[in-house]
């Protein structure tokens, strides 16, 4: 169960996707006991016409049911193709038996947040692997080609519809093991991670993830993430303390960066301490990124000119961003 009153709130507000996907494994469960029921049911049928034909002679001398699928030339799903497919139904059971649980990750301390969040989309691919089985099994195909996606089937496998039904996830993290950085390779289709930040934090740790179509948001409290679980398209927040910096990232919301990107709240002062093992200067690069990504570029704007802005040193960019936010403040 979720160890912060965050964590619950932001299963809240993403309850619409995650009880969406919620349907959608119960509906795949259905389809794939209909299977079963078929299969048994025209296998009882094959078994009772063939010791209709070969009469009262068959009776106690031939094993019929054997009899009847060793000379049964028509297509059917053979017994290790269907021990596969209830390998599937068990498969969505017990998905769906882990409740709003399956959409929730703790990192432990010290632990690999990229590795967690693989493991876990790995863990909801197996879905993904009953539907691959079951058309396998309708069509005809061979079914055991895609058996082991019902053990693991990693995000690097999954195709593009796939991708676009991702659930959302919830990801309980320490500040100081948050490299963003780390999440990019499945910021893609309809993903959509939500993390909740404890402890200190790097001001801007999402500020590496902004790209033009990425949703990237800092929060302070679930209830702003409304526009993350309406974006049509793959998008990160994090919920992170009040010393960090907040901010919005849309990809719809204009044409440049500086119009996509506002910016709610950044600290008082630049960092002057390690957290873990995030140095002060990554933290700063992460704000000097920020502040880049907030200046407006003018249409008329002449070449030297942007060659001259991406040569200034960002430290320099930091401080005079910083000082331009605190005079629009006061």
């Amino acid at each position: 169960m979720p160890s912060d009153d965050r964590v619950r709130a932001a299963l809240e507000v993403l309850s619409g996707p995650t009880q969406a996907f919620r349907s959608t494994l119960a509906r795949t469960a259905d389809d794939v006991s209909r299977l079963l029921r078929a299969r048994a049911a025209t296998k009882e049928a094959k078994t009772a016409s063939v010791a209709a034909e070969l009469g009262p002679f068959a009776r106690g001398r031939i094993a019929v049911e054997r009899f009847a699928q060793t000379f049964d030339y028509q297509p059917s799903v053979n017994g290790g193709a269907a021990q596969v497919i209830r390998r599937s139904h068990d498969t969505l059971a017990a998905l769906l038996d882990r409740g709003e649980d399956l959409f929730c990750v703790t990192v432990d301390q010290g632990a690999s947040l990229r590795d967690a969040v693989a493991t876990r989309l790995a863990d909801l691919g197996r879905a993904f692997g009953v539907a691959r089985v079951a058309r396998d099994a309708q069509s005809g195909a061979p079914t055991d080609r895609h058996a082991p996606a019902l053990e693991r089937f990693p995000f690097a496998q999954w195709n593009r519809a796939e991708r676009n039904l991702a659930p959302p996830l919830v990801i309980e993290v320490r500040g100081a093991d948050l490299w963003a950085a780390s999440l990019a390779e499945f910021l893609d289709g309809h993903v959509k991670l939500v993390l909740v930040v404890t402890g200190d934090a790097s001001p801007a740790p999402l500020a590496r993830l902004i790209a033009p179509s990425i949703y990237v948001q800092q929060a302070g409290s679930a209830s702003e993430l409304a526009g993350l679980v309406s974006w049509d398209g793959p998008g990160v927040a994090a919920l992170v303390p009040e010393t960090a910096a907040r901010f919005l990232y849309d990809p719809k919301a204009g044409r440049s960066s500086a119009e996509r990107l506002r910016v709610a709240h950044l600290p008082t002062e630049p960092p002057r301490k390690a957290i873990d093992g995030i140095s002060a200067a990554q933290q700063a690069d992460e704000l000097a990124m920020l502040a880049a990504l907030a200046q407006p570029t003018p249409v008329a704007a002449t070449e030297q000119a942007g060659a001259a802005r991406a040569a200034a040193d960002p430290a320099e960019l930091l401080a005079a961003w910083l000082l331009a936010q605190a005079n629009q403040g006061s």
